[in-house]
């Protein structure tokens, strides 16, 4: 039995490396927008009293398309199951490059506020005092405040240490810290002192000052700049450089506030980066970061990064992630990209893209072949509540609001629930999560699912190309009245424009199923958004 079209699986493993289309009793392939390349099903007639060599679990399976040679579906090998059933079949089951997004959890970490996680260490004046609160200089920021109190008698040298080392546990190095600070005296025998340090007990001091009721603000210190590449801790500490003292009142103190510490990151195509941290980080940096870090089977050094612009003031996974959690939770900051894995390169990574999501119409179709929709306004929200751990460990919400018509005219509010979990926490991540939510739920979805069983229009590249071949982006569909949403305008001419979203061919009938601006409400992808919740709820 072969396929009836011209598409050929190839299958390799250490031990072989054949084409089995001969075999193939069908092939599904399917690939999701996010995501890239998912799955691929292919029954392979085999008789089960033999391992075939070119069976083999994470073996690679590619699907060429005959005509050209050009890669048609590319990924691993996961569940060659087996069965007797008109015959003896091997069900081989293999899944796209971006399976590999979840083959890692590893704590991580990009920017912290070191405030909450600080601990006591290295004291040699055990009087002296730390405390977290309201800064007593008058800023009403939370702050970590080193006091040495009234009436203890200090030597030169006595000191209150903190130390954060979240960055040490986590394997990671320090790229940049900052702090601003305030005192309640003026005193040129105390400063205020902030080292990089490591594991091993090694640091240096690239922040010193004197105290002064006139504080310190913000002045950043880099890594290879101001302290050597390969620290991984950060202590702040109140320090008597003057001579042997007794505090004479209460104000011997200094309050630390505005922390912020910057973890080394990667480049996309492996290696450390040594410069150009801020005390924020975007979007496309942590993918960058991902890929050289996380990601070794993705061609890092060619792959397409697109640029993002807004600042991420905190980006902190203490208990564990993968990438792709990480990039879920990009994508709820940055809902104008998307992200895709396709087939290997001449470099033997998958081929990897973070891009803005298409804009421009690609494709041209009609309901020839089939097309259902399941219409429904559930889509539609003027309000949602969004739910985030703050840096000091405080479960906090904060509801963002939009003018809906259709809710305003029939006078109902619909108010949605975003949980960004323990990682992504801080007011501006949640309000611009919701303001981008509500964005995308403005407007009735004109959602449905489209059968495509000829050859279509593809403008981008000129041709009429297979089923097989459509990829991510935007279809006119003639024969559909549209509803008014960001891709229709209010005019009823017939014809709307769509998002593809997914695309599953199956050769037995040579037709592609579309999914349409949104997943549809399948019993497997119900299960997937489940999981996925449940691994939010893990992570707080």
């Amino acid at each position: 039995m072969s396929l009836p079209i011209p598409l050929t699986v190839r299958l390799r493993t250490a031990r072989a490396d054949r084409h089995v289309t001969a075999d193939a009793r069908d092939l599904v392939m399917r690939w999701t927008d996010p995501g890239g390349y998912a799955s691929c099903t292919v029954p392979l007639d085999r008789p089960l009293t033999l391992q075939p060599d070119e069976v083999a679990y994470y073996g690679q399976v590619t699907v060429y398309d005959a005509r050209d040679g050009s890669v048609a579906w590319d990924g691993r090998m996961e569940d060659p199951g087996r069965s007797a059933r008109d015959g003896q079949v091997w069900d081989l089951t293999a899944v796209g490059g971006q399976a590999h997004t979840r083959d890692r959890t590893v704590p991580l970490f990009y920017v912290d506020d070191p405030l909450p996680s600080m601990d006591r260490v290295g004291i040699n004046a055990p009087g002296g005092t730390d405390s977290r609160g309201e800064d007593p200089g008058g800023s009403g920021d939370d702050a970590l405040i080193l006091q040495f109190p009234q009436g203890q008698t200090l030597a030169t040298g006595a000191r209150v240490a903190m130390r954060y080392r979240a960055l040490w546990d986590a394997g990671q190095k320090l790229a940049r810290f900052d702090y601003s600070w305030d005192a309640g005296v003026t005193d040129a025998g105390y400063t205020i002192e902030g080292l990089a340090g490591t594991g091993t007990g090694a640091a240096e001091t690239p922040r010193t000052q004197t105290l002064s009721t006139a504080g310190g603000g913000s002045s950043p210190r880099t890594v290879v700049t101001t302290f050597a590449n390969g620290r991984d801790m950060l202590y702040v500490r109140l320090v008597r450089t003057g001579a042997g003292v007794t505090v004479a009142n209460d104000n011997t103190w200094v309050s630390i506030r505005s922390m912020r510490a910057t973890a080394m990151r990667y480049l996309r195509g492996g290696g450390e980066q040594t410069s150009g941290y801020a005390s924020t980080v975007l979007a496309s940096e942590v993918v960058a970061d991902l890929l050289g870090r996380l990601l070794p089977d993705f061609d890092g050094t060619n792959a397409t990064i697109a640029p993002t612009t807004y600042p991420i003031d905190q980006l902190a996974y203490p208990d564990g992630v993968t990438a792709a959690q990480v990039l879920d939770d990009l994508l709820a900051l940055e809902s104008g990209f998307t992200w895709r894995v396709w087939e290997r390169t001449q470099a033997g990574g998958y081929r990897f893209e973070w891009v803005a999501r298409p804009s421009t119409v690609r494709y041209e179709a009609d309901v020839a072949d089939g097309y259902d929709s399941q219409g429904s306004a559930d889509g539609l929200y003027n309000a949602v509540t969004v739910r985030w751990r703050d840096t000091a460990g405080r479960v906090r919400t904060t509801t963002r609001t939009a003018v809906v018509p259709d809710l305003v005219a029939a006078d109902l509010t619909r108010q949605a629930s975003i949980d960004l979990g323990s990682d992504v926490g801080s007011l501006a991540a949640a309000q611009r999560a919701g303001d981008q939510f509500l964005a995308e739920h403005q407007a009735a979805p004109n959602a449905g699912r489209l059968r495509v069983a000829r050859p279509i229009l593809d403008l981008e590249t000129g041709r009429m190309v297979q089923p097989w071949e459509i990829r991510p982006g935007l279809i006119r569909v003639r024969g559909i009245l549209p509803r008014a949403d960001e891709l229709n305008a209010t005019s009823r001419d017939g014809v709307t424009v769509f998002r593809i979203v997914s695309s599953e061919f199956r050769a037995s009938d040579g037709a592609a199923t579309l999914e349409l601006d949104s997943y549809a409400n399948t019993t497997p992808r119900l299960l997937s958004t489940l999981m996925r919740r449940m691994a939010s709820f893990r992570r707080r």
